[in-house]
This record gives C-alpha cells, sequence and structure tokens, in this order.
C-alpha cells in the first residue's frame, strides 16, 4: 500500500474532529442537564433555601406590604355588611323569604366563586408568578369596589340584583387570587414558620375585617350608599402602587410557585382522611361568620334600637378578637403546641359563643348588648384558634404521608384551605337570612351552635384516637395539673 493511501485525506479529518467536537458537547450538555436536575433536588428537598437566601430587609418589606394589603382587602370585603343589607331590603318589591335568600347570595357568591377559584389559581402560580397576581388581584378588587358604588342608583330590581351578583363574582375571582398569592409570598420568605406565616396573615385578614364594618358604618351615614366604596376604592388604588413599587421583583421566585409540578394534585392530599377533618373545621368556622354577617347588624338595630355605626361595632369586635388571638395560636404552634388540640378548644368556643349570642331561648337568659358583644367576641376567638392551627396541621399531615416537596405541600395547602374558607363563609349568609327569616335570630344561632358541639365532640375523639403525640401531651397536661 503506497504512503499516499495511508495518510488520511482532508475529509476524514474534519469529519474525525467533527465527531469529536459532537461529544465534547454532549459531554457538557448532560453535565449542565445534570447540575440543573441537582440544584431542582435540592431546592425541592431543602424546602426553601431560596427564600431564606433573601436579605432581612426584603423579607421584611415582603411581609409588611403583604400584611398591609390583606388588611385593606378585607376592609373592603367588610365595608358592605353594616347597610347594603337594610339597603337591598328597601329596594325589594316584598321582604320574602325568596328575597332574603337573594340578598345572602349577594354576600356569598363571591366566597362561592374563591372555593372553585382558589385551587386553580394556585396552581397557576408558576404560570403568572406571586406579584403578578398580587398586583393585578387588588387592581380588580378595587375596580370592583369603584363599580359597586353605583348599582344603588338603579331601580328595577332585577338589574340591581344582576349587577350585584356579577361585581361580588368578580370580586370573588380576585380575592382568592389575592389571597393564595399573599400566602405564596410569605410562605416562601419565612419557610420556616408556616404557623407564624399564617398568623399574621389572619391577623391582617381579622383586622382588616374589623376596620370595614366600622368604616362602611360611618361613611354610610356620612353621605349614604356610595361613599364608602368610593373611599375603599381609592385606598385600594394608593395601596396597589405600594406593591408595584416595595415587593421587590426577586420575591417572584418565591418557593411555592417554583417547579410546581403535576406530580402532587389535588386528589392524593384529598385521599389522606385528616386533610378532610381539618377541611370541615375550616368549613363550619368560616360558616358561622357568613351565617352572623347579614343578620347581626339587623338584630341589633331591632333589638337594641341601635344606629347603624354600632350596629357595625358587632362586626368590628368579633374581627379584633379574632386578630388578636393568631399570632400568639401561631407563635405557639411552630413552638410545641398541638394544633390538633388548639382546633378542638376553638371548635368548643365557637360552639358555647353561639348559644350565647342570641342567647338560645332553652338558658332563659335576659337580652343584653354587653352580653351580646362578649359573646362575639368569644366567637372570634374561637374562630382564630382553628383558623391559624389549621394550615400547620394540614402541612405536617401532607409531610408525615410524603405528598410532595415543602414547596408543592404549601402552594396545594393554600388552595386548600382557601377553598374550605370560602365554603363556609359562602353557605353563611344564605343559610343565616334563610333560617333567620324562618325562625328567628335566637333559634338560627342556637342551631348552629349545637352542630358546633357535636363536631367538636368528633373531632376531639378522632384526634386522640389518631394522634399518639397528643395523648402524650394531655397526659402530661394532666399529670401537671394533679
Amino acid at each position: 500500500m503506497s504512503e499516499d493511501a495511508e495518510e488520511p485525506s482532508d475529509v476524514d479529518v474534519n469529519r474525525q474532529r467533527c465527531e469529536l467536537q459532537h461529544c465534547i458537547d454532549a459531554s457538557r450538555s448532560e453535565s449542565e442537564d445534570a447540575a440543573k436536575t441537582d440544584s431542582v433536588d435540592s431546592d425541592r428537598d431543602d424546602g426553601g433555601a431560596k427564600a431564606s437566601a433573601l436579605s432581612p430587609v426584603r423579607r421584611n418589606i415582603i411581609l409588611l406590604c403583604v400584611a398591609i394589603n390583606n388588611t385593606i382587602v378585607w376592609a373592603a370585603i367588610g365595608l358592605m355588611m353594616p347597610f347594603f343589607g337594610g339597603a337591598a331590603l328597601k329596594k325589594a318589591p316584598s321582604p320574602s323569604l325568596a328575597n332574603h335568600f337573594v340578598i345572602g347570595l349577594i354576600f356569598s357568591i363571591a366566597t362561592f366563586v374563591e372555593f372553585l377559584a382558589a385551587p386553580i389559581l394556585a396552581k397557576d402560580l408558576v404560570n403568572v408568578g406571586s406579584k403578578l397576581m398580587l398586583v393585578l388581584s387588588t387592581f380588580e378588587i378595587s375596580a370592583m369596589m369603584f363599580l359597586f358604588s353605583f348599582v344603588n342608583k338603579i331601580e328595577l330590581w332585577s338589574i340591581f340584583l344582576a349587577m350585584c351578583l356579577i361585581i361580588r363574582l368578580v370580586q370573588g375571582i380576585s380575592t382568592a387570587a389575592n389571597f393564595v398569592s399573599s400566602f405564596s409570598l410569605l410562605v416562601g420568605a419565612f419557610p420556616e414558620s408556616n404557623g407564624l406565616v399564617n398568623g399574621v396573615l389572619r391577623c391582617a385578614n381579622g383586622v382588616g375585617y374589623a376596620m370595614g364594618p366600622a368604616i362602611g358604618g360611618v361613611l354610610y351615614d356620612v353621605d349614604g350608599f356610595a361613599l364608602p366604596f368610593y373611599v375603599l376604592s381609592g385606598v385600594l388604588g394608593i395601596n396597589l402602587v405600594l406593591l408595584v413599587m416595595f415587593i421587590p421583583p426577586g420575591s417572584e421566585t418565591d418557593l411555592c410557585s417554583v417547579k410546581l409540578k403535576s406530580d402532587i394534585s389535588y386528589i392524593q392530599l384529598l385521599s389522606v382522611p385528616w386533610v378532610w377533618m381539618v377541611l370541615i373545621n375550616l368549613f363550619i368556622t368560616n360558616l358561622i361568620m357568613g351565617f352572623i354577617e347579614p343578620v347581626l347588624s339587623v338584630y341589633l338595630k331591632n333589638s337594641f334600637n341601635l344606629p347603624t355605626i354600632y350596629a357595625g361595632i358587632g362586626f368590628s369586635i368579633m374581627s379584633v378578637a379574632f386578630g388578636a388571638v393568631t399570632l400568639p395560636v401561631g407563635y405557639c404552634v411552630d413552638r410545641s403546641l398541638n394544633p390538633r388540640l388548639m382546633q378542638a378548644v376553638g371548635l368548643f368556643i365557637c360552639g358555647i359563643s353561639c348559644e350565647l349570642v342570641g342567647p338560645a331561648p332553652f338558658l332563659q337568659l335576659p337580652k343584653s348588648l354587653a352580653f351580646c358583644y362578649i359573646a362575639v367576641v368569644l366567637l372570634g376567638v374561637g374562630i382564630g384558634f382553628v383558623a391559624v392551627s389549621s394550615v400547620p396541621d394540614i402541612l405536617r399531615t401532607l409531610d408525615a404521608h410524603g405528598l410532595g416537596s415543602p414547596g408543592e405541600m404549601r402552594a396545594a395547602a393554600a388552595g386548600l384551605f382557601q377553598a374550605a374558607v370560602s365554603l363556609g363563609y359562602g353557605v353563611g349568609p344564605m343559610l343565616g337570612s334563610t333560617l333567620t327569616a324562618a325562625v328567628g335570630f335566637e333559634y338560627g344561632t342556637s342551631i348552629v351552635g349545637a352542630v358546633y358541639l357535636l363536631w367538636t365532640v368528633i373531632f376531639s375523639i378522632a384526634a386522640v384516637s389518631s394522634d399518639k403525640l397528643l395523648i402524650v401531651q394531655l397526659e402530661n397536661l394532666v399529670k401537671g395539673q394533679s
């Protein structure tokens, strides 16, 4: 064979170089993919390393902005409670049971929509981003508040009802998005303090819910139906600018919305029996909150001849009591206090409060405004116990069953939490309006209180039988008292 034949041609050399470069590129690509996979797995395993890397200043800015936003949003939710029911009844052709039901539906339609929207929105955080969802939902709530100021000018009853329902429907979607994005931002910034984070959110909600009816009652007495909605719409608009300016863009990568994939589903979560127990707790505690909403002001006006502003105080003191216990309960649950024990105590307090607020006819107690307010305060305390301790309980239950990463569980828990809250708060106003019109306020609250106390017994038995740690804590408590 000749020397020319033994030497490779230029074509062969170029082909060999291309094959070698291709192998090098493939090796680099595999290494980069492996590094990305390790990084994602690390993020999923550590449950919040990215969020923990945020500076203390950024974390505190997120906390302050979200807390202020939730306070204002919930003030807007509670704004119409003292006066809308009476104003709507004036437009109704007759004070029939059907019209009472429809007015209750106007209160509750927003929360029914929240019930349906919250789980979907929790999954969509990965596509939208928590900050963007928070900003858009706040804008929509502000716009709906502004539109609601004009409905009282509609004279035709059917059109009035249709406009109210449409506006409240859109507001419900926006409120669900607002809560889910707020929860995502906070648990991403403070992954080690689920109970305290939920306590902060619920405290902000309680403070806003307390301010809303009082503000609504005052402004309604000053200049009628439209003024409360004008004012809250403007405040929400100012708050919207602050959210855009002060929430750091980097907070959009919070853990709850990062890599939220389909490997954890709501069907899996709902297959865990104890999740249902907690969701029922959230449902019935918010049911009584919604139950009281359209009827308490009417009861206080009729029974004690109170003006609108003082009727609104009934809502306010319940919300203040609710907000006052949320942070201490969240702190205790994060440390060592069993969340199931806290829920059982809260349910019992709610049941007793419902029997006292009327008071129940079988108690044969005289009507007293001070006594009614005390019962409402206790009701707010009981609801706070259940609301704050429920989310840590769900998260611990899901973690014990190995369902998903911490970030996925937190986002899913936010959706489930808001769905149960919204369903209870949606059923409550319709039940309150209908049951009160049928049997009266005293008998209606007495019936709800009896259901509470029955469920407290069922829940307590289930908690003791399923939680060995709770049994040990109760035994230690008994030994300490003896």
